[in-house]
């Protein structure tokens, strides 16, 4: 009996794929706001907030869950009317080039899996990078305004959405501290300055996103992969910045999605959960530990 299981195509196929049909999606999609354009945000253009243009919402919600950025994207978008055109989704970026590299060398860094799914890496001009990672310049970052989610996520095979389950979002695309000197036991960085760094990046990352009028934000653990920050203090550092009387009354929901999986273990999943303790709602799989944290309202 011949095998009818179908061939699951490779993570070069799904990305030339994407590349290849970025441009046509964004036309059909254009009147839901998709556009292929982006803007270079450089360091000290987007001062503090002026808290007379702040919207006012009561409370933030905010959540931890371990789930994929734009699958939550499109979660939030579907849960709430008002979040149509209102969504931004962290970008766990590169600096030194687009996506890290991605068009060349195809992996599954949280940057990747974005790519995978969307128009997001159109958007992302070569003539950005590189920019500073550390030191004069380096707090800096992209705002894409108009990306298209029209592929699932990379746990399913990033298959094609539904034209009616396409989502337009917008993708604020910034790079934490690269590769940082730590402290002995590894929980803290050796020199102030990154820390000072790593503070600014953050409350890049909430300005982008207010001045641009986006009042959903999918966040996720900056730094913690590839380029070494300790989850702890960033989970710390991204909280603290959210309690700054500066940002108070921007946001209705904001939710860290920081997925964990057999392959990277629970770690940054749990630290965050931890950082923003409150009424848990977690379910064991015998695979990857999932679950919602529901965690506090901002007031």
């Amino acid at each position: 009996m011949a095998d009818t299981t179908p061939i699951r195509p490779s993570l070069r196929q799904i990305g030339d794929d994407t590349i290849v049909r970025s441009s046509s999606i964004i036309l059909e999609h254009a009147a839901e706001g998709a556009s292929l354009e982006s803007t270079f945000i450089k360091e000290g253009s987007l001062p503090a907030l002026d808290s007379s243009l702040c919207p006012g919402f009561q409370s933030s919600e905010v959540k931890v869950v371990n789930a994929d950025s734009f699958t939550v994207a499109r979660d939030i978008i579907r849960e709430y009317p008002s979040a149509h055109g209102k969504v931004s989704v962290l970008n766990l970026a590169s600096d030194e080039e687009p996506a890290g590299g991605w068009k060349y060398v195809r992996s599954k860094t949280q940057e990747e899996a974005l790519c995978y799914s969307s128009t997001l890496f159109c958007t992302l001009k070569s003539s950005y990078y590189p920019w500073p990672n550390l030191g004069p310049g380096s707090v800096s970052g992209i705002y894409s305004p108009g990306v298209v989610i029209f592929k699932n996520d990379l746990d399913h095979d990033c298959v094609d959405l539904d034209p009616m389950d396409r989502k337009v979002v917008s993708v604020l695309t910034v790079a934490a501290p690269r590769g940082p000197d730590l402290t002995s036991d590894e929980s803290s960085f050796k020199n102030s300055s990154d820390l000072d760094n790593l503070r600014g990046k953050i409350k890049l990352v909430y300005r982008m996103a207010a001045y641009h009028g986006q009042q959903y934000l999918v966040l996720g653990a900056m730094g913690c992969g590839a380029y070494a920050c300790p989850p702890k203090l960033v989970a710390e550092e991204m909280k603290t910045a959210l309690l700054d009387p500066e940002f108070g009354g921007w946001f209705r929901k904001v939710v860290f999605a920081v997925y964990s999986n057999r392959k990277n273990g629970p770690g940054n999943f749990d630290v965050f959960q931890s950082v923003f303790n409150g009424a848990l709602e977690i379910e064991e799989s015998p695979t990857v530990r999932t679950g919602t944290a529901v965690v506090y309202k901002l007031d």
